[in-house]
């Protein structure tokens, strides 16, 4: 599990990395409306992404239960599902390829040329869809066997060669959409048939028949994933959207940027929860909850020193990549921002654990009965306080979440106090700055190199688990280097 955590985290990281280099080479050789054109074609595929009514994650669930079955087993649960996101996917590429259209052509009145090669465009964009559901559950399978070593060296070399690959196409052959959008799809369909040559070497896969039955199960456990997946998205991002309405568009960008680097810093949260998810659908009751509750105290101390680091960096990092004006309004939004990626990162071990349990209708009653309060509580505070009072409207929210998700997926309560602890630390870190003690400036980062050494003593004094870890990795790096 400690490899698998690793596979996950670089896996997670390495993704960004590429888009911090292309990025600026997209924007240079296809001009900011192209981009802005290619930004919307990822954030609707991302959107649509839940026409898979959950079947990425059923079928994860399913194949996980079933590790030790015959191959004939697995194969049937895995077939039944590539079929059924075979089909979905292909109605939801009819649905981006007449809607992307009237998207385009209506809300954002792109110039004639522009249009032309959106128009040229589309039935790639459509078509990317099916590969990104199929990917979900080739991905799934592998993971549902712990092989996340394969999963990541497939999903990442896809991730970054679909940002590099288009992004060399715009440089050296045309910053055209029609050349960029092609190129972005022959990556993505290459990267899947690899998957799939895998899956079927290691699955002994045939090409069985639908299992209506194995169907119908996928089904009753994707339809609550699906409510999960179409409702965080919408908690993620009404808030931006009130900020705006409420005080205007430039007020979105002083919240935007330090949400993004708040969100960025759970992917080591979101590598731990993958890790487990497998084990949770596996284990019996008790031996999950028992897993959950170490993971969940490990991350607590692990995520919350990169938290504690980030409270101190965040305002020197703005004042240096985008200027000190603007990290003078941004900085304190991170703050209260990084203190609630925290708290959220915790909610992902207790979110795997109800869905590897088999009850991702908890979790999806929970995002929706939070949907209402938050939308209240967003427009009160938004409209007495502005940017603030949308961080601080966010970290409730996810407080509230995470509470939640910890109470019904039956985490002890021995567990939950020894996060207190960490968020004692954090807490008063974050007043620390807040009041002006803190030092500024270069010294920044070694009030980050302290921070994230105190939280990180703290955890290997309160949790023997790390403790231990941490010792064997010291001990298994002694004896490779030093014996």
């Amino acid at each position: 599990m400690k490899k698998n955590f690793f596979f996950n985290l670089i896996g997670m990281a390495l993704p960004i990395v590429s888009s911090l280099v292309t990025v600026p080479i997209y924007i240079h050789h296809m001009g900011v409306e192209r981009y802005g054109v290619l930004s919307v074609v990822w954030i609707l595929l991302g959107y649509l992404g839940f026409l898979d009514f959950g079947l990425s994650r059923a079928s994860a669930h399913a194949l996980a239960r079933l590790a030790q079955a015959s191959a004939e087993e697995r194969g049937r649960v895995l077939m039944s599902a590539l079929y059924l996101n075979t089909g979905l996917g292909l109605v939801g590429g009819v649905v981006i390829y007449l809607g992307a259209g009237v998207l385009f052509k209506t809300v954002f009145g792109l110039p004639p040329a522009i249009w032309a090669e959106v128009q040229t465009s589309l039935p790639w964009i459509a078509s990317m869809l099916p590969l990104a559901l199929l990917t979900g559950v080739g991905v799934g399978a592998l993971e549902s066997r712990e092989r996340f070593l394969a999963a990541n060296l497939l999903q990442t070399s896809a991730l970054v060669s679909g940002q590099v690959l288009p992004a060399l196409a715009a440089m050296f052959i045309s910053p055209a959409l029609d050349t960029v959008l092609p190129t972005a799809f022959g990556v993505r369909l290459v990267a899947l048939l690899l998957l799939l040559t895998v899956l079927a070497r290691w699955e002994k896969l045939r090409f069985y028949r639908y299992d209506r039955r194995a169907g119908t199960s996928l089904f009753q456990y994707g339809a609550w994933a699906t409510v999960t997946n179409v409702v965080s998205p919408i908690l993620a991002s009404v808030d931006q959207f009130f900020l705006g309405a409420k005080a205007g568009a430039g007020a979105v960008s002083y919240y935007a940027v330090p949400m993004n680097l708040a969100t960025r810093m759970q992917i080591v949260a979101a590598a731990l929860s993958r890790a487990v998810f497998p084990r949770f659908a596996r284990y019996e009751e008790q031996e999950a909850r028992d897993l959950a509750a170490r993971a969940t105290t490990a991350l607590a101390y692990l995520f919350g020193a990169c938290c504690a680091a980030g409270l101190f960096l965040i305002g020197p990092f703005l004042a240096l990549w985008i200027s000190p004006d603007f990290a003078q309004t941004a900085a304190p939004v991170g703050r209260v921002l990084i203190l609630g990626a925290w708290i959220n990162g915790l909610a992902f071990i207790a979110l795997s654990l109800l869905q590897g349990r088999g009850r991702p209708d908890l979790a999806a009653r929970i995002h929706l009965l939070e949907l209402l309060p938050f939308v209240l509580i967003l427009w009160f505070l938004v409209d007495r306080f502005g940017t603030i009072g949308a961080a601080w409207a966010w970290t409730i929210r996810v407080t509230v979440d995470a509470l939640l998700l910890m109470w019904f997926g039956g985490i002890r309560e021995r567990a939950m106090a020894a996060l207190l602890p960490a968020l004692a630390m954090l807490v008063g870190s974050f007043l620390l700055i807040e009041y002006d003690i803190a030092l500024g400036g270069w010294q920044a980062l070694l009030e980050a190199s302290l921070a994230f050494a105190l939280v990180g003593s703290l955890g290997l004094m309160v949790d023997r688990h790390l403790r231990r870890l941490v010792q064997q990795l010291l001990s298994g790096l002694r004896q490779r280097y030093l014996s």
